[in-house]
């Protein structure tokens, strides 16, 4: 019995050990993508001053703004669910907050049910 804690223990410290080692690599990894980057940098400018043409600028595709739904307090939500066909919504496509009825559904699961696959999620009225 006496070697199972060890055997354990030993487990856990090699697992620590590990996870260090991840990190430490990680770093490194980290440190020379930015030294390689700047290198870049230095490159292109060089580059530019030698031909006398002005740096190319990268350009970035503009990412869309995240929509935020409405968040709507529990209360609303049984009213709207209660006139809704099947008691029933799309939660995209009523333009609500997602997180907003995860949470709800997840503090009353006697009462709104999250359903649907995939991107469209839907919240039910179960009473």
């Amino acid at each position: 019995m006496a070697n199972k804690p060890n055997a354990i223990d030993r487990i856990q410290e090699l697992k620590a050990e590990i996870a260090s080692l991840e990190q430490s690599a990680l770093n490194e990894l980290k440190q020379r993508r930015d030294s390689l980057a700047e290198e870049l940098i230095a490159i292109d400018a060089e580059i530019a001053h030698l031909s006398g043409k002005p740096a190319e600028s990268k350009r970035t595709r503009a990412r869309a703004g995240k929509r935020i739904g409405k968040s709507l307090p529990l209360q609303e939500l049984k009213e709207l669910l209660a006139v809704a066909p099947g008691k029933s919504l799309s939660i995209r496509k009523e333009g609500l907050d997602l997180a907003n009825i995860k949470t709800l559904a997840a503090a009353n699961p006697h009462l709104l049910q999250l359903g649907g696959k995939g991107p469209w999620p839907t919240v039910t009225l179960l009473k």
